[in-house]
């Protein structure tokens, strides 16, 4: 299974917990309930998951993720489809650390109820876990066009007030970037994120590879190919927070060099991004 991302960076996520005995799973995360979930899609949110905590393995999703890869002949075959929008988790709202924490600890044949968004329906699906590794992989997907959904909050009717009353608080809206390169790439554990400054910016634990460039997207007009392996922007080398913070600061028709590994070479190419509107669906 391959970590995905789609531009401005779409994303792709895993990261290692070193347990106390030895684990047939990659990077020592420990044998868990696995649904055969092979990779889920964030669009327009903070996502993460697989990360290690003092207390485990967890999940977090600012909006509710789509499903965008099952195992075939795995434990979801056949009850969950590409496409279906997780809302919760036994009952508790994926968008809450609860629900990411029941998603990134579920039980080996212990059944597990998922609510579901398909074809504008809200459904339950019962799925019963297999013993294995439970590392789905995240393909983040910003400046979307779609709301990101992190409350169900029903609606009030209007009623006549005779003073003023508080408003309530907005819900901040999660990071995302402010340009597009129109590329899908695989980075590791890798997302948007915000510092103490509520500066946005990209992290990733290694140097994303190419998966995919959008059909007259900035990327292909730059010349860069699926399987291209991004070493530096603007002589920033990734991994590292120097690349990143640059990233988040790259405004549309900015251009911006990318050192570029290809076949055993590296070329260098000037690439100038695009706006990520909610027109923009890529990174």
């Amino acid at each position: 299974m391959r970590n995905r991302i789609v531009l401005f960076f779409a994303i792709a996520s895993a990261c290692a917990f070193v347990a106390a005995q030895a684990s047939p799973c990659p990077e020592g995360h420990p044998v868990t309930g696995d649904l055969g979930i092979e990779y889920l899609l964030c669009v327009g949110g903070s996502c993460s998951v697989n990360l290690r905590t003092d207390r485990g393995y967890v999940h977090d999703f600012s909006t509710e993720p789509r499903i965008r890869g099952l195992e075939e002949g795995g434990p979801s075959s056949g009850k969950l489809h590409n496409g279906d929008v997780l809302i919760a988790v036994d009952g508790a709202l994926i968008t809450t650390r609860e629900g990411g924490r029941r998603l990134a600890n579920l039980t080996p044949g212990k059944p597990v109820n998922l609510r579901v968004r398909r074809g504008g329906q809200e459904i339950d699906v019962t799925v019963v876990p297999r013993s294995g590794c439970n590392m789905p992989r995240l393909m983040v997907l910003g400046g979307s066009g779609v709301t990101p959904v992190l409350q169900k909050t029903p609606a009030t009717p209007k009623t006549p007030q005779t003073s003023r009353t508080p408003e309530t608080p907005r819900t901040p809206m999660p990071p995302s970037p402010a340009v597009d390169f129109g590329m899908e790439i695989d980075c590791g554990n890798c997302g948007w994120r915000r510092d103490a400054d509520d500066e946005t910016y990209f992290y990733t634990s290694r140097a994303p590879l190419v998966l995919s460039v959008v059909a007259g997207g900035p990327a292909e007009r730059a010349g860069l190919r699926p399987g291209d392996v991004l070493l530096k922007v603007a002589d920033r080398p990734f991994p590292s927070r120097m690349a990143g913070e640059l990233l988040g600061k790259l405004r549309p028709d900015q251009p911006v060099t990318l050192e570029v590994g290809r076949g055993g070479s590296l070329r260098t190419v000037q690439i100038v991004p695009r706006s990520a509107e909610p027109r923009r669906q890529r990174f």
